[in-house]
């Protein structure tokens, strides 16, 4: 292994972006069903009927970001070129950190001067819902115990996973790499048991221990399915063009409705381990969805679509922004405006939002973490040539 050349890039697979950003616009739409429904409070049973099956999406779709990050994190590993620890944790800092904190500043200005109670419902209510804690603040930026991170951008939880799981990511793909399939579904059991198991320190924010070593068991999935893309796309193909159709129908149900449902019907009698069972199979569904993506000419055509890729593109500011531009409009706007106007407005605003964002904080912070990991890169030669 070579860990004095710089690592080449590893190709980008378009259907996985475009795939990302739908699921981050899933988030988008189910925040917004989440806020009308409360606040309207709708009578009407067909309405109901039908918010009742949009609103679970939001969560799905982090359960696919996790199992996502796995598969694309692990590439450059799968293709005999690791990166060194520190280039790897410099990169992924200025991919993820960096535009974090750009986003969480602008919050935390708004619940300074914006605070307060404004609509009806009470998930919109735990944002920006007291004065600014300082205190808070700095376990934000340091990322750093249990804390509310629905106070200033209730999507961040999932960043706070991202990075905490990211520090150890080498060591799970270099673990992962190195075993036989069985070893990888038992890694994945492994680590979810032991969520169970600390089950009793969690915490109501999604920081809990036992939340880390959950989610980092759906990073193992990405990681095992990009190691076994080539025999999974072999396996795939093998079938003919209607099986094909019905194996991404199965696996769209299976990201979508099958686990919501497990959770809703069988909540109340297994609790905790209900939920973790349902993202489970969500994360296999949505892990069955990639395979198909990157193995299926109408699906590559669909997700190729020049309006879907650049969804894809920015998907990782209109994460992180669009909640933010939702709690600006809301506070600013509510009482003056019908709450479905404001909703159109921040949807229309969300979009150039999170374009300025990728363009002027996400690629300037990437190709800064490029230089820096160059910088270590020559360092070492030039101290390699001179020993």
């Amino acid at each position: 292994m070579n860990r004095i050349g710089a690592p080449p890039r590893t190709a980008r697979f378009i259907e996985l972006d475009s795939l990302r950003g739908l699921a981050a616009l899933t988030v988008v739409v189910d925040h917004f069903v989440v806020l009308w429904a409360q606040d309207v409070q709708p009578t009407s049973r067909v309405v109901r009927a039908l918010l009742w099956r949009v609103s679970p999406i939001g969560r799905e779709a982090v359960m696919l970001f996790f199992v996502l990050s796995g598969f694309v994190l692990s590439l450059p590993a799968i293709s005999g070129r690791p990166q060194t620890y520190f280039i790897f944790a410099v990169r992924r800092v200025f991919r993820i950190y960096v535009p974090y904190l750009a986003a969480i500043a602008v919050s935390v200005a708004g619940a300074f001067w914006l605070h307060g109670t404004v609509t009806q419902s009470p998930w919109f209510h735990t944002f920006w819902s007291e004065p600014v804690n300082w205190p808070l603040v700095g376990q934000h930026l340091l990322f750093l115990g249990a804390y509310n991170t629905d106070q200033f951008d209730g999507p961040i939880w999932s960043l706070v996973q991202e990075m905490r799981i990211s520090l150890i990511f080498p060591l799970l793909c270099g673990l992962v790499l190195r075993l036989k399939s069985g070893w990888c579904f038992a890694i994945i059991a492994g680590l979810g048991a032991i969520a169970l198991a600390l089950d009793k320190w969690s915490t109501p924010h999604g920081l809990g221990v036992n939340d880390s070593f959950y989610f980092a068991s759906l990073f193992v999935l990405g990681i095992f399915l990009a190691r076994e893309r080539d025999r999974l796309r072999a396996w795939f193909l093998r079938f003919p063009r209607l099986a094909r159709f019905l194996i991404g129908v199965l696996c769209l149900w299976l990201y979508l409705l099958a686990g919501p449902r497990l959770t809703r019907f069988a909540g109340d009698r297994f609790g905790s381990a209900s939920t973790d069972i349902s993202q489970w199979i969500t994360a296999f569904g949505g892990g069955g969805l990639m395979i198909v993506s990157l193995n299926s000419a109408w699906c590559h055509k669909i997700l190729s679509w020049s309006p879907i890729h650049l969804l894809g593109k920015v998907s990782y500011s209109l994460y992180l922004w669009h909640c933010i531009v939702l709690l600006y409009c809301v506070h600013l706007l509510y009482g003056r405006m019908p709450l479905w106007a404001i909703l159109c407005l921040v949807l229309v605003l969300t979009f150039p939002v999170s374009w300025c964002s990728y363009r002027w904080i996400e690629l300037p912070s990437i190709a800064l973490g490029r230089r820096l990991g160059d910088i270590r890169l020559r360092i070492l030669a030039y101290h390699h040539k001179w020993e």
